[in-house]
């Protein structure tokens, strides 16, 4: 594995340069480098009936960040959507990082509708 070490902002533009030259294989060997780690579990996303509420196989909630949402009586899976917490400079749980289902649910759409009306308010 490679090591990622931080570039000063002062180096940065040539770093990126350098990363650019040659078609862009080295931003590539760079890229493979990263171990992508799977430490969490995702056990929510692979349910049988929440897998087509995933818009990618390999995009997934993580279990221990999700957007729980409230569930319906006795619908199994309702309480999922793909979206995940997400932490800010100075916050916990900043934002939230969502991608739907190749379908758009009434509810995903009603959930997504009054996150973004929270966040432009």
């Amino acid at each position: 594995m490679m090591s990622h070490p931080p570039i000063p902002l002062s180096e940065f533009a040539a770093q990126v340069d350098e990363l650019k030259s040659n078609d862009g294989v080295r931003f590539s060997h760079e890229y493979e480098s990263i171990e992508p780690g799977q430490q969490f579990t995702w056990d929510a996303s692979n349910l049988d009936v929440n897998k087509s509420k995933n818009r990618y196989a390999n995009v997934i909630a993580y279990d221990h960040s999700r957007v729980v949402l409230q569930s319906l009586d006795r619908i199994v899976g309702s309480d999922y959507i793909n979206a995940n917490y997400m932490d800010g400079y100075r916050q916990q749980n900043a934002y939230i990082a969502t991608q739907v289902g190749h379908t758009l649910p009434c509810r995903s759409a009603c959930v997504i509708a009054k996150v973004f009306c929270f966040v432009i308010l």
